[in-house]
């Protein structure tokens, strides 16, 4: 059961330690991270495992559309509500854009930042913001989600996973209809309001402090997806490590929890948690979880 404060964001905070908050995906729930809760709340972390406005049975916010701003607001309240100064973020796709969004607003509260099927911004690239602007601009993508039913959206939302590249994309059979289950929750109202979050997220400062980076892709994750993860590489090369688990999709973490749980093992206890973690001089650091390296941000 969450417990609910006066908040617009839902949380459970289980074990003692060095504080991790998770932050889910765009549509889905918290559930994404039933594979790791356990492991590292019974390993010395205490873990934060929250549900963002208008997800699951988190209430919504009472504003016509959402940006990550907004979020990002609601983690800082409840980090205030707990009364946790400074922890590290672990963010799935929307949630790792709220994560860089804390970071860059909140330095001096990050001990780093895990981003997992990472979005740098929506107008990247000329591709990008040919899509974004042009092809299928945000008032076109708010009217056609808004006529939606949350059926025809997850068939809709499918198949364009499947365009982009094929059924692997998202994550292996299991991870897929865990994804089906959770976003089958979601209500009509709240699709385009959330569609307006990640649709108008732009590139952030994360040189505003010194917090390390991790950030963590499947191998068959979107081609896009990897070009935004070699853009923070290059632009924070000695703060950043990229890891890439082979056969696995956006979901990383759920699709081999065993792989994504041990590489952030290794990670956290590298960390100076008074300072943050060692920087890194070699550019593309790669470790034994790497076994992709044709697309690794180096090559």
């Amino acid at each position: 059961m969450h417990n609910q404060p006066t908040l617009n964001i839902t949380y459970n905070i289980t074990g003692k330690g060095q504080p991790l908050l998770f932050i889910h995906g765009a549509y889905i729930t918290d559930e994404v991270w039933e594979r790791q809760v356990p492991h590292f709340s019974a390993h010395g972390y205490q873990v934060i495992n929250v549900l963002l406005p208008s997800h699951g049975d988190a209430p919504p916010m009472n504003i016509a559309e959402y940006r990550v701003d907004d979020f990002t607001d609601e983690v800082a309240r409840l980090l205030d509500h707990v009364q946790i100064s400074r922890c590290v973020f672990i963010g799935l796709s929307l949630g790792s854009m709220v994560a860089q969004n804390f970071a860059a607003r909140f330095p001096e509260r990050t001990h780093g930042i895990v981003l997992l099927g990472n979005v740098a911004s929506m107008r990247l690239t000329l591709l990008e913001r040919t899509v974004t602007a042009v092809l299928f601009p945000k008032w076109l993508a708010l009217r056609l989600f808004g006529s939606l039913s949350t059926k025809q959206f997850l068939k809709l939302s499918f198949m364009l996973t499947w365009f982009m590249r094929g059924n692997k994309w998202l994550g292996n059979k299991d991870t897929r209809q865990k994804i089906r289950d959770m976003i089958s929750g979601m209500k009509r109202e709240e699709i385009k309001r959330i569609f307006a979050a990640v649709h108008t997220f732009r590139k952030q400062n994360l040189a505003s402090g010194d917090y390390p980076i991790l950030l963590v892709n499947g191998q068959f994750d979107s081609p896009v997806i990897h070009h935004h993860a070699r853009y923070i590489v290059r632009n924070h090369p000695n703060r950043t490590r990229f890891e890439q688990l082979a056969g696995c999709g956006h979901a990383c973490n759920y699709d081999d929890p065993d792989a994504f749980n041990a590489l952030l093992q290794q990670w956290f206890e590298e960390i100076d948690w008074s300072k943050g973690i060692e920087t890194f001089s070699e550019r593309g650091y790669t470790s034994e979880y790497s076994r992709s390296p044709e697309n690794h941000p180096s090559s």
